[in-house]
């Protein structure tokens, strides 16, 4: 059910040079949604009302408050107003909204992200693992700089808790110190077989279309191919 629903900035935790983890507290009942699941934020810009998507970076088992992942663009009007709110500032969301959800189905699941797309994985798989799914989670992750990754801890900790969980985490363009993969992500997808795998790409528009047709080229059927596209403002 879509709601309007005030709440405050508990924390913003810096997680590269311009991306932020804002964790909001609930100003009154939580309100629930799903993993994948985005709210529309509300501000007032000059007396204007500017209005934001930003997907859900938490659990809906986490009941204190509820995480947006983004990348504050300079000059953006939402980005600006983000950037400088206080600690206990109140702002005020709609939702939840989005058809980029998990499913029932028992297939392997096969999750492919760039740059802050991995938002609403980061509230799918502990939902997977709070449910005790029992097939494969392979999680892609691709940027273009070794300062762009975030998350990896959190990661490494989904895989010390099952082993079901694997994360492949790539740079497009690498230092000589990187000792990870490199290249693009749509590169290490390759040689994947996706046959009985249900597929979640989320990420730049340029690719999430090439990811979305090379899956459709190796058999993927439309009921096991989701997609987001994501935007900085």
């Amino acid at each position: 059910m879509i709601q309007k629903f005030a709440a405050k900035l508990l924390r913003s935790i810096p997680l590269t040079a311009d991306t932020y983890q804002l964790d909001f507290a609930w100003a009154s009942e939580p309100v629930p949604y799903e993993a994948g699941h985005f709210f529309l934020l509300e501000v007032e810009d000059g007396g204007d009302k500017v209005t934001r998507a930003y997907s859900i970076s938490s659990a809906p088992s986490e009941k204190e408050f509820f995480s947006l992942c983004l990348k504050f663009l300079p000059g953006g009007r939402a980005s600006e107003y983000l950037k400088n709110m206080e600690i206990g500032q109140e702002v005020h969301f709609q939702g939840p909204f989005g058809h980029f959800k998990l499913t029932d189905s028992k297939k392997d699941i096969l999750m492919v992200a760039t740059g802050t797309g991995i938002a609403p994985f980061i509230g799918m798989v502990p939902t997977l693992l709070e449910q005790g799914f029992k097939k494969k989670i392979s999680l892609y992750f691709g940027v273009r700089f070794e300062e762009d990754l975030f998350y990896l801890a959190q990661f490494k900790t989904w895989e010390k808790k099952n082993s079901k969980f694997k994360s492949f985490v790539t740079v497009s363009r690498p230092t000589e110190k990187w000792k990870g993969l490199s290249g693009r992500v749509t590169e290490h997808l390759e040689p994947l077989d996706i046959k009985d795998c249900e597929v979640y790409i989320c990420g730049n528009g340029d690719m999430v279309k090439t990811v979305k047709e090379m899956m459709e080229a190796k058999g993927a059927q439309k009921p096991d191919l989701h997609f987001e596209l994501f935007t900085s403002i």
